[in-house]
């Protein structure tokens, strides 16, 4: 895997997402789409696993540090919700990569909807653990629906990054044999 061209698309896709959150968000929901979580899903579908679970883990660990949460009247950053629910989104991925045809557009928007409501889930969960023994600011039903609501818009960002991202697939270097050729399938 090319690590450099990943890292560009990592701080592309970040900028993206900061930079758009406030326009693209559904009112005052604060359901917005992601453009990190899409391109963790794309690298899930064709990096080898532990390539796939360390992108993944960091891409997470930057939407975790770029996204702070409010708490009282001050913003406080959590490492590590978004991190764990990437890689549980990765998880999900590699699990399904055998029954997915990797090539389609369609396979990365429903991906991106599935590894979103994983992650939401994740995050959720995580936070209303921590929200037990360092109480915050925490709507937990709230959150929840505002997570998979995003993960359902990331489906739309998913859809619309695919071309610029299946363009780049022959320069990420994935390995031989990820690629989906027939050639492949028959050595398998």
């Amino acid at each position: 895997m090319n690590w450099v061209l990943f890292a560009i698309c990592a701080w592309l896709t970040l900028g993206l997402e900061l930079a758009l959150r406030d326009l693209l968000q559904l009112g005052p929901s604060g359901v917005a789409p992601s453009f990190v979580l899409p391109l963790a899903i794309y690298v899930a579908m064709w990096a080898p696993a532990r390539a796939a679970v360390g992108a993944c883990f960091v891409l997470g660990l930057l939407v975790d540090l770029t996204g702070p949460r409010m708490i009282g009247q001050t913003p406080k950053v959590f490492a590590g919700p978004h991190a764990l629910g990437y890689m549980l989104a990765c998880a999900l991925v590699l699990n399904m990569r055998g029954a997915i045809m990797r090539r389609n557009p369609v396979s990365l928007i429903v991906l991106t909807v599935l590894g979103g409501a994983v992650s939401a889930i994740v995050v959720v969960s995580l936070h209303t653990i921590r929200h037990l023994y360092d109480p915050f600011v925490w709507d937990a039903t709230g959150e929840l629906l505002t997570g998979l609501a995003g993960a359902l818009y990331s489906g739309v960002s998913a859809g619309v990054m695919s071309l610029p991202l299946f363009a780049l697939l022959p320069f990420f270097s994935f390995p031989a044999g990820m690629h989906g050729s027939r050639a492949s399938v028959h050595r398998a």
